[in-house]
């Protein structure tokens, strides 16, 4: 009876309380994630075909490679949270690259794009994804093993 008790008593307490609905928050939410990449998926090859049926290739083109790399940054983003659930923590490794990704479509969209860029804005995009790419060698090259992590945790 005793042990009966105390066994009710451990999955009562508030933190496995709290793991728990957590838990079930993320599977919501990883549901809600496929979901919405289905939905982007449709919208993305469904939009390609009016393109090529009322606008010039040229201009087609340039709609489509952004319209994939908009889905690619949005593919990323999404990769790193599902990676933050489940590790239960932020890794910045993660974190960075859906922000080399927008940085990279960015440049991609503007070098297509019919004004094209100057060098100021080139320089800018260099310099940003240098810096990013340092930012991730770094936490990369310094991030707490899962010991650490367990140890802090």
């Amino acid at each position: 009876m005793i042990d009966k008790i105390t066994g009710f008593l451990k999955r009562c307490e508030p933190q496995t309380i709290f793991r728990k609905f957590m838990q079930y928050i993320i599977n919501v939410l990883v549901v809600y994630i496929i979901l919405v990449l289905s939905i982007g998926l449709i919208r993305t090859l469904s939009g390609i075909k009016k393109f090529f049926i009322n606008m010039p290739i040229g201009q087609t083109f340039n709609i489509v490679v952004t319209e994939i790399l908009t889905f690619l940054v949005i593919i990323e983003l999404f990769r790193s949270f599902i990676d933050y659930f489940e590790a239960h923590r932020f890794r910045l490794n993660t974190m960075i690259d859906p922000a080399i990704m927008f940085v990279i479509r960015e440049l991609i969209v503007k070098l297509y794009d019919q004004q094209g860029i100057n060098w100021q804005g080139l320089s800018g995009f260099g310099f940003l994804i240098v810096c990013l790419g340092i930012v991730r060698t770094l936490a990369v090259m310094f991030s707490p093993g899962e010991d650490d992590h367990q140890r802090m945790g």
